[in-house]
């Protein structure tokens, strides 16, 4: 039984490649000859038993009612030594063999056996997700089998000349520009050329400067459209010229002349790292993804309050200082949407006030705690001390008042010797006896409650 399957390492690439959305970018197709006898190819195989010719993939080709279903191509000239294919592998671009299948005994012929054609082998696979598939080839260069150009080329197109053995090739993109060429030493290649131009409005006529009609492929946006009559499709007026079905404005179209077959451009070439994207913004909305630029400040809505240990506000990052100043309510429509007046109108009409938040400390709202109820997100308070009481201060001593009392110990303030009516734990705030005419220690004493603090620059995301 012959068949073709994925290796273990090609299981787990194409694992690996769904999970971290990667591609597997195929490269290389290899035949052998088995160590002379027929294999069975299982999954822990990591090369061919014996192999005998390895080249780049020539193509790889879509089943067009099949999307899972693809084809591999190689071509090995006639000119490769003779030998026996009973195994063939595709490899990734970093030598890891992803598929490998074995195939009847077939002998690949040379030119001295009298054979004048290439040997063509394919291998056909399918593959569950098609996004992880990688097709890297470049369509120029392409070889075209000498099979290919019998079965294509009519007794018109056939000119006299050239010598036994040779094919008649082309030699550049112009009409009846040909050449003979020796088959078993020059391949055949075709050339694709490629032409992309901007469409306007109501535009339907398509002048072209680098190709021609012969053979054209036509690409809106990526997709192709049929040469055929109506609003699907587009004419060659002329072998310069392309009359389109509809208008497609502000498109992009892209023409392709002699393109191989299995071989369409994308519509986000490769090579261009997405910088063809044409809706970017959009592109990025579908992908769940931000841009250099939002990343940078849209990862909190607008009304937010950060705080910076810089003196300033970074650039390029959308914040104000809490400073109270007005904006603008239209240039910052979304912050004003967000506080509102709240924090002031500023002229009633074109501006609004941000918060002021210099020199002030912030208190969470209550949202129904209890602890502060009734205030509102914004709302201000003054400075408060926690309601106490105090010892009394002075006391009449023999009719006589001593203003801070009395104590036990000569020389504290307070003495009058003799006996003391009050607790002399009390006139200090810890409970002992102070010994001099100043009780507050260097810093302590100003015109406000507070703890220790460490000044930050308050701003609000616009």
């Amino acid at each position: 039984m012959y068949k073709t399957i994925y290796t273990a390492i090609g299981l787990a690439l194409v694992s690996q490649a769904v999970s971290q959305q990667r591609t597997i970018e195929l490269t290389h197709f290899a035949v052998g000859d088995g160590g002379g006898n027929s294999i069975e190819p299982i999954e822990s195989m990591t090369q061919l038993v014996r192999e005998r010719y390895r080249a780049t993939i020539n193509r790889i080709y879509q089943d067009p009612e099949n999307e899972n279903k693809y084809t591999a191509e190689m071509i090995i000239p006639v000119t490769v030594e003779g030998f026996v294919v009973r195994e063939i592998a595709l490899f990734d671009r970093n030598g890891n063999m992803v598929l490998v299948g074995n195939t009847p005994e077939v002998h690949k012929p040379t030119l001295a056996e009298g054979v004048t054609q290439d040997s063509v082998y394919r291998i056909p696979f399918v593959i569950s997700n098609p996004e992880v598939l990688e097709l890297n080839f470049d369509p120029n260069v392409i070889i075209a089998t000498h099979q290919w150009i019998i079965n294509t080329l009519t007794p018109a197109n056939m000119f006299p000349g050239g010598t036994i053995g040779q094919v008649l090739k082309k030699k550049t993109n112009a009409d009846g520009d040909t050449e003979w060429a020796d088959a078993g030493s020059a391949e055949v290649f075709v050339n694709t050329i490629e032409e992309e131009q901007s469409l306007v409005a109501d535009q339907l006529i398509v002048d072209l400067s680098e190709t021609t009609t012969t053979g054209a492929a036509v690409y809106i946006n990526g997709d192709r459209i049929t040469n055929k009559s109506g609003a699907d499709g587009w004419l060659a007026t002329t072998a310069t010229r392309i009359t389109l079905g509809k208008a497609y404005p502000g498109a992009k179209i892209l023409i392709v002349q002699n393109e191989p077959l299995g071989a369409a451009p994308y519509p986000l070439a490769q090579k261009n790292n997405l910088s063809d994207v044409l809706n970017k913004p959009l592109a990025r909305q579908n992908l769940g993804v931000m841009s250099a630029d939002e990343a940078k400040y849209n990862d909190c809505p607008p009304g937010t309050v950060i705080t910076l240990a810089s003196q300033n506000i970074p650039t390029g990052y959308r914040l104000l200082k809490c400073n109270g100043a007005a904006y603008s309510r239209t240039a910052y429509a979304e912050l004003f949407a967000a506080i509102g007046t709240f924090y002031g109108a500023g002229d009633g009409v074109n501006t609004f006030n941000v918060p002021d938040a210099r020199g002030e400390f912030p208190r969470y709202a209550d949202d129904g705690r209890g602890i502060d109820a009734g205030r509102v997100v914004g709302s201000r308070q003054s400075q408060q001390v926690l309601k106490h009481k105090h010892h009394s201060m002075g006391e009449n001593y023999v009719n006589t008042p001593w203003p801070f009392g009395r104590s036990v110990t000569a020389g504290k303030l307070g003495s009058n010797g003799g006996l003391d009516w009050d607790n002399y734990l009390y006139y200090t705030s810890d409970g002992t006896e102070y010994d001099g005419d100043n009780p507050n220690p260097s810093g302590t004493v100003g015109n406000e409650n507070r703890p220790r603090n460490i000044a930050l620059l308050a701003c609000i995301r616009y």
